[in-house]
């Protein structure tokens, strides 16, 4: 295992203890790390991986994981019973709901979510966070840099990037600022077009407050989480950052509204 995943499964440990065993899903499970680590911290449990990706699923297949049932359907469609799960989970999925089918199909999938838990069921977040606006400014290190940002202002789909050219580089929004820093390296042309569909940085963390209130949802924990250093060492040879590092995820752990206990606390 490289540096890189180490510290990507370090950075779960915190996901992991907020797991209630038993029956787990996890919705846009890709090829399967999150998979992984759950299956070998819960061996007792039933986990589902889910993955609109045939490609994808056969990544989970081949990690011969005894304890998960890999299932292909979009996050956003209802296909399990009402109260299956004691744990729903959505790792870095959600900004791909927003970029393809647009906001209201995210609240879809927390409306999904809080359907198939069970009472008390609990369902954790962890997705890109929008940061506050504010204007920055990035140095771009080399013509290559250069060309490659001009060519994101002008291919990004999911909103216009609007920026102001610099000596030594450009100044513009943040969000869009650290969306261009987490696209620049696409290791291929398939990848840099799929990249221009996406946005990572959508919801800032009270809009994902929201959605999951009004979804049926308690908050029992909203945590800003930051990104590996490992990911940002990569970078500096071609952009310096003159501003605080805030590419950032939001972990939320919430739990399912469990009505009647709702309704004998309202007595006076």
């Amino acid at each position: 295992m490289n540096k890189r995943q180490e510290e990507k499964k370090a950075w779960l440990r915190g996901l992991v203890k907020h797991v209630e065993p038993g029956k787990i899903v996890e919705f846009g499970c890709g090829s399967g790390f999150v998979l992984e680590v759950l299956s070998n911290q819960f061996p007792d449990s039933i986990i589902v991986g889910m993955d609109k990706s045939i490609e994808r699923l056969k990544e989970v297949i081949s990690k011969n994981l005894k304890n998960v049932i890999p299932i292909q359907a979009d996050i956003t469609e209802n296909i399990f019973p009402k109260a299956t799960f004691d744990t729903a989970l959505f790792v870095g999925s959600l900004h791909e709901v927003f970029s393809y089918l647009g906001e209201e199909k995210v609240r879809d999938a927390f409306r999904i979510a809080h359907g198939v838990l069970k009472d008390n069921g609990v369902l954790i977040v962890q997705d890109f966070l929008k940061p506050s606006p504010k204007s920055v400014e990035l140095i771009l290190k080399n013509e290559e840099i250069k060309r490659r940002f001009l060519r994101f202002a002008d291919e990004f789909r999911p909103r216009k990037v609007r920026y102001q050219e610099r000596n030594h580089g450009v100044k513009l929004d943040i969000a869009d600022a650290v969306e261009f820093i987490s696209k620049y390296h696409s290791p291929s042309e398939e990848d840099w077009k799929q990249e221009m569909n996406e946005t990572h940085f959508f919801f800032a963390q009270g809009d994902y407050q929201k959605v999951a209130q009004q979804t049926g949802f308690v908050i029992k924990k909203s945590k800003r989480l930051p990104k590996d250093q490992y990911w940002w060492e990569e970078i500096e040879k071609d952009i310096q950052i003159t501003f605080e590092s805030e590419y950032r995820w939001i972990q939320l752990v919430l739990v399912k509204r469990v009505a009647e206990a709702l309704c004998l606390g309202s007595k006076p």
